[in-house]
């Protein structure tokens, strides 16, 4: 019997720039994996891979490096951190170490916990973008309303069951 993986659930769809923006303004702007060594973020990433049923929300992004974020791929932090264990315990004295030290002295309980402040940190740094999303939202919602008025009744129908095949997804 042959195992599945899940179908990849990416998004084609870019992170509006307010999000990108509050992403990569967490943790100082450093990265969540390896902060501690001074990178700079210049990347976003999914702490739950979408690949992996992870959601494509806010609340699912921590700010993170370039060589991180590749290191990391598809796989959740603690499978990550493994994967790195192991490649650790076979590299060779000559070779110079594939990553940062200081990335396996986090224990699975610290490296959790970082990610959570992270995304702490993100949700409170997108919450005035948020709340003004919302109020430009409102002023579409309520313009759309008074459009409804001028539509018959089956372009109003055809109208709402568009917008609730958009909140299904």
């Amino acid at each position: 019997m042959s195992t599945f993986l899940p179908a990849p659930r990416t998004s084609s769809r870019r992170l509006p720039a307010w999000v990108r923006q509050a992403v990569l303004s967490a943790n100082g702007g450093y990265c969540t994996y390896c902060g501690s060594d001074g990178t700079r973020a210049e990347v976003v990433d999914h702490v739950e891979p979408l690949e992996w049923g992870g959601a494509n929300v806010i609340s699912n992004l921590v700010p993170a490096c370039r060589p991180c974020n590749a290191s990391k791929r598809d796989r959740k932090p603690l499978e990550w951190r493994r994967s790195l264990e192991r490649r650790h315990y076979a590299f060779k004295w000559w070779d110079d170490p594939p990553y940062p030290d200081y990335v396996l002295s986090y224990r699975a309980e610290g490296l959790l916990r970082t990610i959570a402040e992270a995304q702490d940190e993100v949700l409170e740094l997108a919450r005035p973008f948020q709340e003004r999303a919302a109020e430009r939202m409102k002023r579409q919602a309520a313009i759309l309303a008074e459009d409804l008025l001028h539509l018959t009744e089956r372009q109003q129908a055809e109208v709402r069951e568009a917008l609730l095949s958009l909140f299904s997804d």
